[in-house]
């Protein structure tokens, strides 16, 4: 009882430790890789488009700072034209045109405008736009970024620009006093806060018209969120109590996006970094000594430049020819088509100065690129922009890689399941093996102490001289005998198991008979089983001439009949027949005992199995002798064999081949 009670606590501890392992070795590293997995799932596909957002961010930029210095080069190089000798008397016709940019020349002294005449359509386009400007009778807006109005330089009230902004610099008098160093540093410092902040963002517009600039309004909304910081902040109040009036320009080329229809928000989302304000000809002079004057017409951009002769006052300058710049800026950009993206400039309507010629690509949206840029005042709503070649590639990279990071943590999970399983496994194995191994120490020291005590106990009384009556001796003797060859075949059962698979069996191979075997075995036994009240019957068809160990065989017949001995109930009955069959020689063991549970069939050959483990069992035992004769058996090329008696009980079959059919494996080198 207390051996059940003690397996039972076992078990329970062993479950409870297999738990405790699937659950700190699977479940919880599990769960957390699964969590894990579907969080970098869910934002695969930002961080898809961020690396994308960033290749093609850094290419943008690249275009964006080609274009802005071929403009830069572009009025340097009419400045040194200039000043090669172009004079207040120089009649405009000899307006050096080496350059193909040069469009339409002209001079303005003393409020008098001449332009070449030789210009043709050119020149009269000239006159219809700028002639009335130039000469003092008209504004035209003029386009700056926003943040450079508010920079940190100083500007005088006499200039009549009475629009200095404490608003980020701290005020006047901060201003005043940086250097022209410290202001560029300032101005990065506030383009940066306003770029990130959406609030300052908010306020600079804010103040922007309220001072009377006209916010522009970009013809694109890039789909990246780094090339358009309005978007994080789409969805907060605007600073504006309403949305500003439309001007021209603006409500021709306002973007509505969809999803937004509150024209607060369309408005945010697509204002531009250029603002512009009427001027008049001679606030740019008072200003200013030249420079670039852009203008949108209805017949497109329209770029003027224009310089003053610091002596002679007298203005000279020209119109750039749009379509020679076209050509310039489609020369600077990089490669427009690639297998990711598209990149082209987008003039002032929003259409590409410049499109793929491959056949293959479908012209995309050109108002949703993925990253754009706004160029610079000089070329107003002028944009750098890059679109993806194949839209659903970049779906179909995130849904790639998320796959991939299923796979690996369903592969990790697998690995995991199987490693706990086989760990499982093992530690069962290991716990029962030791269970089973604890039984059988304790089941051989109590099958030793039986027949060493049965021997001491009439050796004793042998030794006393008390017992007198000579066939009691015998039965003494013969007693003693029989424990002995008990207590053999326990030894010999236990160092065979001992030997088992470690290469040193001891085999002395041979022909001879097994009928002989089965009869002297039985002969061994049969006085001890007479003693315990079991009827014997032997029956053999012949020699049944085998090739083999004949003790080794001998020991498995002698295990079955132990073990039918062992498992006989009240009808102690025990029949041995040898017989031969398909060329195998079968001795057959059959008893009315208890029989075996048709779940234990197959475990009955197990090793340490038995079918009451206790101490306490009625029937001692080792739970080897089954197993060493099926070990025995199949090396001689058999096998043993368990079948149900009809009427009750077992019969356990030993096969072997019949000479010259078969004989031991591997025995004779």
């Amino acid at each position: 009882m207390s051996g059940q009670i003690r397996m039972k606590a076992t078990r329970e501890t062993l479950a409870w430790t297999l738990i405790s392992v699937f659950v700190l070795a699977v479940l919880v590293p599990g769960i957390a890789l699964s969590m894990l997995a579907l969080r970098a799932a869910e934002r695969e596909q930002a961080y898809v488009e961020r690396r994308m957002e960033g290749a093609l961010a850094a290419e943008v930029d690249l275009a964006s700072r080609r274009v802005e210095q071929l403009m830069r080069d572009m009025q340097d190089s009419f400045h040194r034209e200039l000043e090669s000798g172009i004079g207040s008397s120089l009649p405009v016709e000899l307006w050096p045109k080496a350059d193909p940019l040069v469009g339409v020349p002209f001079t303005l002294n003393k409020g008098e405008l001449s332009a070449a005449a030789d210009s043709g359509e050119k020149r009269q386009r000239f006159m219809d736009i700028f002639a009335f400007f130039l000469t003092g009778g008209g504004r035209i807006p003029v386009y700056d970024l926003v943040t450079r109005i508010y920079r940190t330089e100083a500007r005088t009230e006499s200039a009549g620009t009475a629009y200095t902004a404490p608003l980020l610099a701290g005020g006047p008098a901060a201003d005043s006093s940086l250097s022209a160093g410290n202001a560029g540093i300032a101005r990065q410092m506030m383009e940066s806060r306003i770029a990130s902040d959406i609030e300052v963002r908010d306020e600079v517009f804010n103040q922007v018209s309220k001072e009377g600039f006209e916010i522009l309004h970009r013809n694109v909304v890039p789909q990246a969120k780094k090339s358009f910081p309005e978007r994080e902040g789409e969805m907060a109040e605007d600073a504006f109590s309403a949305p500003p009036p439309e001007d021209d320009i603006g409500s021709k080329s306002r973007v509505q996006i969809p999803g937004l229809a509150d024209e607060t928000s369309n408005f945010r989302m697509t204002r531009s970094k250029t603002v512009s304000r009427s001027r008049s000809f001679s606030e740019l002079i008072h200003e200013s000594g030249g420079g670039l004057l852009p203008y949108i017409s209805d017949e497109g951009l329209e770029v003027l430049f224009w310089a003053k002769n610091s002596v002679t006052d007298v203005i000279i300058g020209c119109t750039v020819d749009m379509e020679i710049l076209r050509d310039r800026i489609a020369e600077v950009i990089p490669d427009i088509f690639s297998e990711a993206r598209i990149l082209t400039v987008l003039d002032e309507t929003g259409s590409p100065i410049v499109k793929p010629d491959a056949a293959s690509v479908v012209g995309p949206d050109w108002s949703r690129p993925f990253v754009a840029r706004e160029i610079s005042p000089v070329l107003p709503r002028w944009e750098v922009g890059a679109w993806l070649s194949d839209p659903g590639a970049l779906a179909a990279t995130a849904r790639y890689a998320r796959i991939v990071i299923w796979v690996q943590v369903a592969t990790l999970c697998s690995v995991m399941i199987t490693g706990s399983i086989v760990l499982i496994r093992m530690m069962s194995y290991e716990m029962r093996v030791a269970s089973q191994k604890t039984t059988f120490v304790a089941n051989v020291s109590h099958e030793l102490k039986t027949p060493l005590t049965s021997i001491r106990l009439y050796a004793e009384i042998l030794l006393s001289g008390k017992q007198n009556d000579e066939e009691r001796k015998r039965e003494y003797l013969r007693t003693m005998m029989s424990e002995a060859d008990r207590l053999s075949h326990l030894v010999d059962n236990v160092l065979s198991f001992s030997r088992r698979g470690s290469g040193n069996e001891r085999h002395e191979p041979g022909k001879f008979s097994l009928t002989e075997v089965a009869r002297a075995t039985l002969s061994q036994l049969e006085p001890n089983l007479a003693r315990s009240g079991f009827t014997v019957s032997f029956s053999a068809d012949g020699a049944l001439m085998v090739k083999g160990d004949r003790e080794s065989l001998k020991q498995v017949i002698m295990n079955l009949l132990s073990n039918a001995e062992k498992y006989s109930g009240n009808a102690r009955e025990i029949f041995v027949g040898c017989s031969c069959e398909n060329g195998r020689a079968l001795v057959s063991i059959a008893d009315r005992g208890i029989g075996v549970e048709p779940e234990m069939k197959d475990k009955i050959f197990q090793e340490f199995v038995r079918g009451d483990d206790t101490l306490s069992a009625p029937c001692g035992g080792s739970g080897l002798g089954l197993s060493i004769a099926r070990d025995i058996a199949r090396r001689h090329g058999g096998d043993v064999m368990y079948a149900p008696r009809p009427g009750g009980g077992s019969v356990f079959t030993l096969l072997l081949p019949v000479c010259p059919g078969g004989g031991l494996r591997d025995m004779e080198g």
